[in-house]
């Protein structure tokens, strides 16, 4: 879709038309798609990620700027993600409390090499990660996320975050290598 078609889409939004709505969805749901992906444990989350999004998007259409109009819905979209991800955490916080710890001596940091494994096999094996790992993994590589922005984002310590951050690579590795082992390329 060109610039002005998009404009067109986008003021036919602002107007309530739901074919210019069912439009913008079959354009850019796949994309969208893609950072919910990044951020579910599967599929169906994140789709149900991608859905809210889609309502934000059109309940705030009216705020949108001069800027780009698809990197505005990116930034819904990874705000969704957060928010979603967030409740989840919440609630695991409240079942069984986040440990306060943080990455001890003997815990270097290793480099993870993933130029063999393709891009749709590193996604599923960032979706097996437990959810509080994988959104601080998420952040931390994807977002460009300090620790320090993680705990506060998060509501946690910037300990918790760089060892949860550390056990999420730890789990990553470990299903590198079995995949490996296993000569599954």
């Amino acid at each position: 879709m060109d610039s002005k078609e998009l404009e067109k889409v986008v003021e036919a939004c602002k107007k309530g038309s739901r074919k210019a709505r069912a439009k913008l969805y079959k354009v850019y749901a796949p994309v969208l798609l893609g950072i919910c992906l990044r951020y579910a444990k599967d599929k169906s989350e994140a789709e149900d990620i991608l859905h809210e999004s889609f309502i934000k998007i059109y309940t705030k259409i009216h705020q949108t700027g001069k800027g780009s109009f698809e990197a505005w819905m990116k930034m819904i979209v990874k705000n969704e993600a957060l928010q979603f991800l967030r409740k989840q955490v919440s609630l695991n916080k409240r079942q069984d409390r986040y440990e306060k710890d943080t990455v001890g001596e003997d815990e270097q940091e290793e480099n993870i090499s993933m130029k063999d494994i393709s891009t749709n096999k590193i996604l599923e094996m960032i979706q097996e990660l437990p959810s509080g790992y994988r959104l601080i993994f998420n952040l931390y590589v994807f977002e460009d996320k300090s620790h320090k922005e993680i705990a506060e984002i998060m509501e946690i310590s910037e300990g918790t975050s760089k060892s949860q951050f550390f056990r999420a690579k730890k789990l990553l590795q470990k299903q590198i290598n079995v995949y490996r082992n296993q000569g599954l390329k």
